[in-house]
Protein backbone atom coordinates (compact mmCIF):
# COMPACT_ATOMS: atom_id res chain seq x y z
CA UNK A 1 0.00 0.00 0.00
CA UNK A 2 1.39 3.41 -0.95
CA UNK A 3 1.41 6.35 1.48
CA UNK A 4 -1.26 8.11 -0.57
CA UNK A 5 -3.78 5.33 0.13
CA UNK A 6 -2.84 5.29 3.81
CA UNK A 7 -3.57 9.03 3.99
CA UNK A 8 -6.88 8.55 2.20
CA UNK A 9 -7.86 5.81 4.65
CA UNK A 10 -6.90 8.00 7.62
CA UNK A 11 -8.94 10.88 6.25
CA UNK A 12 -11.95 8.60 5.86
CA UNK A 13 -11.72 7.34 9.45
CA UNK A 14 -11.28 10.83 10.92
CA UNK A 15 -14.32 12.31 9.18
CA UNK A 16 -18.00 11.73 9.86
CA UNK A 17 -18.06 9.08 7.14
CA UNK A 18 -15.69 6.95 9.19
CA UNK A 19 -17.18 7.70 12.60
CA UNK A 20 -20.90 7.51 11.95
CA UNK A 21 -23.37 5.22 10.26
CA UNK A 22 -25.44 8.28 9.30
CA UNK A 23 -22.91 10.10 7.08
CA UNK A 24 -24.15 11.32 3.69
CA UNK A 25 -21.14 13.07 2.18
CA UNK A 26 -18.43 11.42 0.11
CA UNK A 27 -14.78 11.89 1.02
CA UNK A 28 -13.33 14.59 -1.26
CA UNK A 29 -9.70 15.71 -0.97
CA UNK A 30 -7.80 18.16 -3.21
CA UNK A 31 -5.32 16.10 -5.21
CA UNK A 32 -2.24 18.14 -4.31
CA UNK A 33 -3.21 18.22 -0.63
CA UNK A 34 -3.46 14.43 -0.66
CA UNK A 35 -0.03 14.09 -2.30
CA UNK A 36 1.48 16.59 0.13
CA UNK A 37 0.19 14.74 3.21
CA UNK A 38 1.58 11.52 1.73
CA UNK A 39 4.96 13.18 0.99
CA UNK A 40 4.42 12.23 -2.65
CA UNK A 41 4.38 15.56 -4.50
CA UNK A 42 7.43 14.85 -6.65
CA UNK A 43 9.51 12.12 -8.26
CA UNK A 44 8.96 8.36 -7.96
CA UNK A 45 6.55 8.71 -4.97
CA UNK A 46 4.25 10.86 -7.13
CA UNK A 47 4.44 8.38 -10.00
CA UNK A 48 3.57 5.48 -7.68
CA UNK A 49 0.71 7.44 -6.10
CA UNK A 50 -0.76 8.22 -9.52
CA UNK A 51 -0.50 4.56 -10.50
CA UNK A 52 -2.42 3.46 -7.37
CA UNK A 53 -5.12 6.13 -7.80
CA UNK A 54 -5.59 5.40 -11.49
CA UNK A 55 -5.87 1.69 -10.72
CA UNK A 56 -8.66 2.30 -8.19
CA UNK A 57 -10.34 4.64 -10.67
CA UNK A 58 -10.32 1.91 -13.31
CA UNK A 59 -11.80 -0.50 -10.74
CA UNK A 60 -14.64 1.95 -10.13
CA UNK A 61 -13.63 2.59 -6.52
CA UNK A 62 -12.33 6.19 -6.76
CA UNK A 63 -13.32 9.16 -8.85
CA UNK A 64 -10.51 11.47 -10.03
CA UNK A 65 -12.16 14.81 -10.78
CA UNK A 66 -10.29 16.98 -13.35
CA UNK A 67 -10.02 20.75 -13.56
CA UNK A 68 -12.75 22.19 -15.80
CA UNK A 69 -10.27 24.32 -17.73
CA UNK A 70 -7.65 21.56 -18.00
CA UNK A 71 -9.18 18.07 -18.03
CA UNK A 72 -5.71 16.53 -18.23
CA UNK A 73 -4.95 17.57 -14.62
CA UNK A 74 -6.53 16.05 -11.48
CA UNK A 75 -8.16 18.56 -9.16
CA UNK A 76 -9.83 16.33 -6.54
CA UNK A 77 -9.95 12.72 -5.38
CA UNK A 78 -13.41 11.45 -4.39
CA UNK A 79 -14.16 8.27 -2.45
CA UNK A 80 -17.94 7.65 -2.62
CA UNK A 81 -19.46 6.29 0.57
CA UNK A 82 -20.96 3.41 -1.39
CA UNK A 83 -17.43 2.30 -2.36
CA UNK A 84 -15.97 2.30 1.16
CA UNK A 85 -16.19 -1.49 1.50
CA UNK A 86 -14.37 -2.02 -1.81
CA UNK A 87 -11.72 0.56 -0.89
CA UNK A 88 -10.86 -1.01 2.47
CA UNK A 89 -10.97 -4.50 0.97
CA UNK A 90 -8.34 -3.31 -1.52
CA UNK A 91 -6.24 -2.12 1.42
CA UNK A 92 -6.67 -5.47 3.16
CA UNK A 93 -8.22 -3.93 6.29
CA UNK A 94 -11.69 -3.80 7.80
CA UNK A 95 -13.81 -0.79 6.96
CA UNK A 96 -14.87 1.70 9.67
CA UNK A 97 -18.47 0.43 9.69
CA UNK A 98 -17.29 -3.08 10.58
CA UNK A 99 -14.91 -1.60 13.16
CA UNK A 100 -17.79 0.31 14.78
CA UNK A 101 -19.87 -2.85 14.94
CA UNK A 102 -16.96 -4.83 16.38
CA UNK A 103 -16.33 -2.22 19.08
CA UNK A 104 -20.02 -1.98 19.94
CA UNK A 105 -20.29 -5.75 20.24
CA UNK A 106 -17.26 -5.76 22.57
CA UNK A 107 -19.08 -3.43 24.97
CA UNK A 108 -22.32 -5.41 24.68
CA UNK A 109 -20.59 -8.69 25.54
CA UNK A 110 -18.79 -7.04 28.45
CA UNK A 111 -22.12 -5.90 29.93
CA UNK A 112 -22.86 -9.57 30.70
CA UNK A 113 -19.93 -9.77 33.11
CA UNK A 114 -20.74 -10.01 36.82
CA UNK A 115 -19.24 -7.29 39.00
CA UNK A 116 -19.26 -6.74 42.73
CA UNK A 117 -22.43 -5.41 44.33
CA UNK A 118 -23.53 -2.64 44.47
CA UNK A 119 -22.00 -1.77 41.09
CA UNK A 120 -23.71 -4.29 38.81
CA UNK A 121 -26.36 -1.87 37.51
CA UNK A 122 -23.76 0.84 37.00
CA UNK A 123 -21.59 -1.58 35.04
CA UNK A 124 -24.45 -2.58 32.73
CA UNK A 125 -25.41 1.07 32.11
CA UNK A 126 -21.74 1.90 31.46
CA UNK A 127 -21.29 -0.85 28.87
CA UNK A 128 -24.61 -0.20 27.14
CA UNK A 129 -23.86 3.51 26.85
CA UNK A 130 -20.51 2.90 25.15
CA UNK A 131 -21.99 0.18 22.94
CA UNK A 132 -24.41 2.76 21.59
CA UNK A 133 -21.77 5.46 21.21
CA UNK A 134 -19.42 3.07 19.41
CA UNK A 135 -22.11 2.12 16.91
CA UNK A 136 -23.33 5.64 16.14
CA UNK A 137 -19.86 7.13 15.92
CA UNK A 138 -20.07 9.21 19.09
CA UNK A 139 -17.24 9.83 21.53
CA UNK A 140 -16.02 6.76 23.39
CA UNK A 141 -13.56 8.64 25.58
CA UNK A 142 -11.70 7.61 27.69
CA UNK A 143 -11.41 4.59 25.38
CA UNK A 144 -9.49 4.77 22.11
CA UNK A 145 -11.79 3.86 19.23
CA UNK A 146 -8.79 2.93 17.07
CA UNK A 147 -7.27 0.56 19.64
CA UNK A 148 -9.69 -2.31 20.18
CA UNK A 149 -7.12 -4.59 21.92
CA UNK A 150 -6.49 -1.86 24.51
CA UNK A 151 -10.24 -1.35 25.00
CA UNK A 152 -10.71 -5.09 25.49
CA UNK A 153 -7.91 -5.15 28.08
CA UNK A 154 -9.47 -2.27 30.03
CA UNK A 155 -12.93 -3.86 29.97
CA UNK A 156 -11.46 -7.15 31.20
CA UNK A 157 -9.68 -5.37 34.06
CA UNK A 158 -12.57 -3.24 35.37
CA UNK A 159 -14.66 -6.04 37.00
CA UNK A 160 -11.51 -7.37 38.67
CA UNK A 161 -10.57 -3.92 39.89
CA UNK A 162 -14.02 -3.37 41.39
CA UNK A 163 -13.40 -6.49 43.50
CA UNK A 164 -9.77 -5.69 44.35
CA UNK A 165 -8.92 -7.16 47.79
CA UNK A 166 -7.20 -4.41 49.76
CA UNK A 167 -4.10 -2.29 49.25
CA UNK A 168 -1.47 -3.14 46.64
CA UNK A 169 1.35 -1.38 44.88
CA UNK A 170 0.74 -0.38 41.28
CA UNK A 171 3.37 -2.69 39.79
CA UNK A 172 1.97 -5.77 41.55
CA UNK A 173 -1.61 -5.02 40.51
CA UNK A 174 -0.46 -4.39 36.95
CA UNK A 175 1.16 -7.81 36.65
CA UNK A 176 -1.92 -9.54 38.12
CA UNK A 177 -4.27 -7.69 35.74
CA UNK A 178 -2.22 -7.41 32.57
CA UNK A 179 0.78 -9.69 32.98
CA UNK A 180 3.14 -6.69 32.78
CA UNK A 181 4.31 -4.30 35.47
CA UNK A 182 3.89 -0.94 33.72
CA UNK A 183 0.59 -1.31 31.85
CA UNK A 184 -1.70 -0.24 34.70
CA UNK A 185 0.17 3.03 35.18
CA UNK A 186 0.03 3.72 31.42
CA UNK A 187 -3.74 3.08 31.35
CA UNK A 188 -4.51 4.89 34.61
CA UNK A 189 -5.79 8.04 32.87
CA UNK A 190 -8.33 5.88 31.02
CA UNK A 191 -9.23 3.53 33.88
CA UNK A 192 -9.85 6.15 36.58
CA UNK A 193 -12.71 7.88 34.70
CA UNK A 194 -14.27 4.48 33.99
CA UNK A 195 -14.29 3.57 37.69
CA UNK A 196 -15.85 6.93 38.56
CA UNK A 197 -18.60 6.56 35.94
CA UNK A 198 -19.45 2.96 36.85
CA UNK A 199 -19.67 3.71 40.58
CA UNK A 200 -21.26 7.17 40.31
CA UNK A 201 -18.06 8.63 41.84
CA UNK A 202 -18.10 6.32 44.85
CA UNK A 203 -14.73 5.11 43.52
CA UNK A 204 -12.93 7.91 41.72
CA UNK A 205 -9.82 6.02 40.76
CA UNK A 206 -7.24 3.39 41.57
CA UNK A 207 -6.17 5.18 44.76
CA UNK A 208 -9.65 4.67 46.23
CA UNK A 209 -9.18 0.93 45.71
CA UNK A 210 -5.87 1.06 47.60
CA UNK A 211 -3.76 0.70 44.45
CA UNK A 212 -0.97 3.27 44.66
CA UNK A 213 2.42 4.05 43.13
CA UNK A 214 4.12 3.77 46.48
CA UNK A 215 3.34 2.24 49.82
CA UNK A 216 0.84 4.39 51.73
CA UNK A 217 3.06 5.03 54.73
CA UNK A 218 4.99 7.74 56.56
CA UNK A 219 7.61 8.25 59.23
CA UNK A 220 6.37 8.79 62.77
CA UNK A 221 7.96 9.27 66.20
CA UNK A 222 6.71 10.19 69.64
CA UNK A 223 4.17 9.29 72.30
CA UNK A 224 1.63 7.23 70.43
CA UNK A 225 0.36 3.71 71.04
CA UNK A 226 -1.45 1.67 68.40
CA UNK A 227 -4.00 -0.46 70.19
CA UNK A 228 -4.99 -3.56 68.18
CA UNK A 229 -7.19 -6.49 69.11
CA UNK A 230 -4.05 -8.62 69.04
CA UNK A 231 -2.04 -6.33 71.31
CA UNK A 232 -0.52 -2.88 71.77
CA UNK A 233 2.35 -1.35 69.78
CA UNK A 234 4.01 1.46 71.76
CA UNK A 235 5.93 3.64 69.30
CA UNK A 236 6.97 5.93 72.16
CA UNK A 237 9.56 3.35 73.19
CA UNK A 238 11.51 3.79 69.97
CA UNK A 239 14.52 6.08 69.78
CA UNK A 240 14.19 6.79 66.05
CA UNK A 241 11.29 7.41 63.65
CA UNK A 242 9.64 4.33 62.19
CA UNK A 243 7.67 3.92 58.95
CA UNK A 244 4.05 2.93 59.51
CA UNK A 245 1.43 2.04 56.92
CA UNK A 246 -1.88 3.87 56.98
CA UNK A 247 -3.72 0.53 56.81
CA UNK A 248 -2.33 -0.34 60.27
CA UNK A 249 -3.18 3.13 61.56
CA UNK A 250 -6.77 2.73 60.37
CA UNK A 251 -7.33 -0.62 62.10
CA UNK A 252 -5.90 0.57 65.43
CA UNK A 253 -7.24 2.73 68.22
CA UNK A 254 -4.86 5.66 68.60
CA UNK A 255 -3.68 6.41 72.13
CA UNK A 256 -1.77 9.67 71.81
CA UNK A 257 0.09 11.22 74.72
CA UNK A 258 0.98 14.50 73.02
CA UNK A 259 -0.64 17.93 72.83
CA UNK A 260 0.99 18.72 69.49
CA UNK A 261 1.58 16.97 66.18
CA UNK A 262 4.33 18.41 63.99
CA UNK A 263 4.75 17.49 60.33
CA UNK A 264 8.33 17.93 59.18
CA UNK A 265 9.24 18.40 55.53
CA UNK A 266 12.76 16.94 55.55
CA UNK A 267 13.55 13.53 57.05
CA UNK A 268 17.00 14.68 58.21
CA UNK A 269 15.42 17.29 60.50
CA UNK A 270 12.78 14.80 61.64
CA UNK A 271 15.54 12.47 62.86
CA UNK A 272 17.26 15.29 64.77
CA UNK A 273 14.03 16.28 66.50
CA UNK A 274 13.27 12.64 67.33
CA UNK A 275 16.57 12.35 69.21
CA UNK A 276 15.31 14.96 71.70
CA UNK A 277 12.41 12.76 72.97
CA UNK A 278 10.52 16.03 73.39
CA UNK A 279 6.98 14.69 73.82
CA UNK A 280 5.79 16.06 70.47
CA UNK A 281 4.24 13.67 67.94
CA UNK A 282 6.48 13.97 64.87
CA UNK A 283 5.61 12.77 61.37
CA UNK A 284 7.10 13.22 57.94
CA UNK A 285 5.15 15.50 55.65
CA UNK A 286 5.36 12.98 52.82
CA UNK A 287 7.96 12.11 50.23
CA UNK A 288 11.36 13.62 50.92
CA UNK A 289 11.24 17.29 50.00
CA UNK A 290 7.79 16.95 48.43
CA UNK A 291 4.09 17.34 48.99
CA UNK A 292 2.31 15.17 51.53
CA UNK A 293 1.30 11.71 50.39
CA UNK A 294 -2.22 10.43 50.97
CA UNK A 295 -1.17 8.44 54.06
CA UNK A 296 -0.07 11.62 55.85
CA UNK A 297 -3.31 13.37 54.92
CA UNK A 298 -5.38 10.43 56.18
CA UNK A 299 -3.46 10.35 59.47
CA UNK A 300 -3.90 14.08 60.11
CA UNK A 301 -7.64 13.71 59.49
CA UNK A 302 -7.76 10.89 62.06
CA UNK A 303 -6.10 12.95 64.81
CA UNK A 304 -8.34 14.02 67.68
CA UNK A 305 -9.35 17.68 67.35
CA UNK A 306 -7.72 18.66 70.66
CA UNK A 307 -4.24 17.88 69.29
CA UNK A 308 -2.73 21.04 67.79
CA UNK A 309 -1.37 20.61 64.27
CA UNK A 310 1.86 22.32 63.24
CA UNK A 311 4.08 22.18 60.16
CA UNK A 312 7.82 22.83 59.95
CA UNK A 313 9.09 23.15 56.39
CA UNK A 314 11.62 24.94 54.24
CA UNK A 315 10.85 28.65 53.85
CA UNK A 316 11.19 28.75 50.05
CA UNK A 317 8.29 29.01 47.58
CA UNK A 318 7.81 25.25 47.46
CA UNK A 319 7.94 24.96 51.25
CA UNK A 320 5.11 27.48 51.68
CA UNK A 321 3.15 25.74 48.91
CA UNK A 322 3.50 22.42 50.76
CA UNK A 323 2.02 24.11 53.84
CA UNK A 324 -0.88 25.50 51.80
CA UNK A 325 -1.49 22.05 50.28
CA UNK A 326 -1.59 20.43 53.73
CA UNK A 327 -4.24 22.88 54.90
CA UNK A 328 -6.39 22.40 51.81
CA UNK A 329 -6.29 18.61 51.77
CA UNK A 330 -6.74 18.07 55.51
CA UNK A 331 -9.33 20.86 55.81
CA UNK A 332 -7.81 21.74 59.17
CA UNK A 333 -5.97 24.52 60.94
CA UNK A 334 -2.23 23.86 60.65
CA UNK A 335 0.14 26.45 62.09
CA UNK A 336 3.59 27.04 60.66
CA UNK A 337 6.78 26.77 62.69
CA UNK A 338 10.00 28.73 61.96
CA UNK A 339 9.00 29.39 58.37
CA UNK A 340 10.56 32.83 58.08
CA UNK A 341 12.46 34.50 55.27
CA UNK A 342 16.12 34.53 56.35
CA UNK A 343 18.28 36.70 54.05
CA UNK A 344 21.81 35.52 53.42
CA UNK A 345 24.72 36.44 51.19
CA UNK A 346 24.98 34.38 48.04
CA UNK A 347 21.53 32.89 48.43
CA UNK A 348 19.53 31.46 45.53
CA UNK A 349 17.73 34.04 43.34
CA UNK A 350 14.08 33.57 42.49
CA UNK A 351 13.21 32.39 38.98
CA UNK A 352 9.98 33.16 37.11
CA UNK A 353 8.31 29.96 38.33
CA UNK A 354 9.16 30.88 41.95
CA UNK A 355 7.63 34.32 41.52
CA UNK A 356 4.44 32.85 40.06
CA UNK A 357 4.16 30.49 43.06
CA UNK A 358 4.78 33.31 45.56
CA UNK A 359 2.23 35.62 43.93
CA UNK A 360 -0.33 32.81 44.01
CA UNK A 361 0.43 32.17 47.68
CA UNK A 362 0.25 35.88 48.53
CA UNK A 363 -3.32 35.90 47.18
CA UNK A 364 -4.32 32.60 48.80
CA UNK A 365 -6.87 32.51 51.60
CA UNK A 366 -4.95 29.51 52.97
CA UNK A 367 -1.96 31.62 54.02
CA UNK A 368 -1.95 33.73 57.20
CA UNK A 369 -1.13 37.43 57.27
CA UNK A 370 2.20 36.68 58.98
CA UNK A 371 3.12 34.14 56.30
CA UNK A 372 2.14 36.57 53.55
CA UNK A 373 4.48 39.11 55.15
CA UNK A 374 7.37 36.62 54.90
CA UNK A 375 6.39 35.86 51.31
CA UNK A 376 6.42 39.57 50.54
CA UNK A 377 9.91 39.91 52.02
CA UNK A 378 11.10 37.08 49.78
CA UNK A 379 9.61 38.72 46.69
CA UNK A 380 11.16 42.06 47.61
CA UNK A 381 14.59 40.48 48.13
CA UNK A 382 14.33 38.51 44.86
CA UNK A 383 15.86 35.46 46.50
CA UNK A 384 14.96 32.42 48.59
CA UNK A 385 17.26 33.39 51.44
CA UNK A 386 18.65 30.76 53.79
CA UNK A 387 15.55 28.65 53.37
CA UNK A 388 16.53 25.10 54.32
CA UNK A 389 15.36 23.77 57.68
CA UNK A 390 18.82 22.36 58.38
CA UNK A 391 20.28 25.90 58.27
CA UNK A 392 18.77 26.60 61.70
CA UNK A 393 21.33 24.26 63.23
CA UNK A 394 20.94 21.84 66.12
CA UNK A 395 17.52 21.96 67.79
CA UNK A 396 17.10 22.51 71.54
CA UNK A 397 15.22 19.96 73.70
CA UNK A 398 12.15 22.10 74.40
CA UNK A 399 9.45 23.39 72.06
CA UNK A 400 9.79 25.27 69.75
CA UNK A 401 13.34 23.85 69.45
CA UNK A 402 15.05 27.03 68.13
Amino acid sequence: MTPVLEVLATEFRSRRAGRSAHATRDIIIPFNDLLKKASSLHGPPRTEALRELEGLKSAGVLILEPFKRDPSQIQKVRLPLANAQAFFSHLGTTNPETERETLSELFRRSSQRIVRAPFQDGWVRFCEYYAGMALCGGSVQPFDRADIPQTRAILDSLPRLLSWPGESLMRFASVVLFGESKTLEKLRARIDPCLARITDNAIQGLADLGITDNERSFLIHGPIRLVFEEGVLDLGLLSRPVRVGISDIRRARLDIGAARCLTVENAAVLHELAKLRCGVLLISSGSEGGFANSAVIDFLRLLPLQIARWHFGDSDPKGFDILRDLRVRTESDIRSLHMNFRPAEGDIPLVDEDLKTLQRLAASAQMTDVEKLEIGRMIEAGSKGQFEQEALGLPQPLWPFY
